[in-house]
């Protein structure tokens, strides 16, 4: 068998413009989860890029630091993670599923082609799946690798499905057991306001632990469940609400006042928020805002937030 040829991907900072799209027509979309599956799953994201012309930057995707579980599948492009040095360490499989990220990651294909991300509650994943959480925090892996054999029906489904169709084939084999284990929401809350529901039931529990157990072991069954410490997770969902409360005023019209959305956002002082922000997404907050208008590898963020 000939070997594979050695593929030297563009470097993860590298910068393109945002690629035109004819008519105006969107190559990406965010859908939230059909009622049935409220609460465990918080959106689908697709993106289609096989109509585009793109250079090898513009097929750059940054993606944040995030408290959420992904399943992600792909047809038409090799994907992989991209390292500083820059190098490219393709997935391998035709889905993976990612636990929750402590640091920004930038993926690359050699290709344009068509690709889906379902963003779960870590919680909800971790039932529904039988996940071991702490087994795939900071990795993307074979789903082959982290979940039972009886899920392959819903991997072959999903993967022969047309994007009209996965909302459907999600409920056909996933609604019955959320469900059967947890119910689901009556209201349908926003994405800013899932993740923070998350962290905030997350805190309750500790609350709850702390009743009976010393700090240090209630420090300990908080990494275990979730696979991180609860300071953490309010750290991410801070830096998230920094982002949405910064949306906000771009869209109204008004300058960007850090000091000002530090503070309300609640960081410390100006320095603390630069911190959060670079650690989440590894840029500081007045390059996140310029790349986050202008570049075309920070269309995730732009669907999420």
């Amino acid at each position: 068998m000939a070997a594979r040829p050695c593929i030297v991907p563009p470097s993860p900072l590298g910068r393109a413009p945002r690629a035109p799209r004819a008519d105006g027509a969107a190559c990406e979309w965010l859908r939230l989860a059909p009622a049935s599956l409220q609460g465990a799953l918080l959106a689908l994201i697709t993106r289609d890029t096989t109509g585009l012309v793109l250079s090898d930057a513009q097929r750059l995707t940054h993606f944040p630091a995030s408290p959420f579980v992904t399943l992600s599948w792909f047809r038409g492009a090799d994907v992989g993670l991209v390292t500083p040095e820059p190098s490219w360490s393709p997935f391998g499989a035709p889905v993976v599923i990612s636990g929750s990220q402590s640091h920004p990651t930038v993926s690359w294909a050699p290709t344009t082609g068509y690709g889906h991300v379902l963003c779960f509650n870590a919680d909800a994943a971790r039932a529904l799946f039988g996940l071991d959480l702490a087994a795939i925090q900071d990795r993307f892996v074979s789903v082959d690798e982290a979940i039972g054999p009886e899920f392959a029906p819903l991997w072959a489904d999903l993967f022969a499905s047309s994007d009209a169709d996965v909302p459907a084939v999600l409920e056909r084999h996933l609604a019955r057991r959320w469900q059967v284990l947890q119910g689901r929401d009556s209201i349908r809350p926003s994405l800013q306001q899932l993740g923070r529901h998350w962290v905030e039931r997350l805190a309750w529990q500790a609350g709850q632990w702390a009743r009976v157990h010393s700090p240090r072991h209630v420090e300990r069954r908080v990494k275990s469940f979730s696979g991180r410490s609860l300071r953490e997770w309010q750290s991410i969902v801070r830096t998230e609400g920094l982002f949405f409360a910064a949306r906000e005023r771009h869209e109204a019209g008004l300058p960007f006042d850090w000091p000002t959305l530090a503070l309300d956002q609640g960081f410390t002082d100006q320095a603390h928020m630069i911190r959060s922000v670079k650690r989440i997404t590894g840029f500081s907050p007045t390059e996140f805002a310029e790349r986050f208008t202008d570049d075309e590898s920070f269309w995730m963020y732009r669907l999420w937030m």
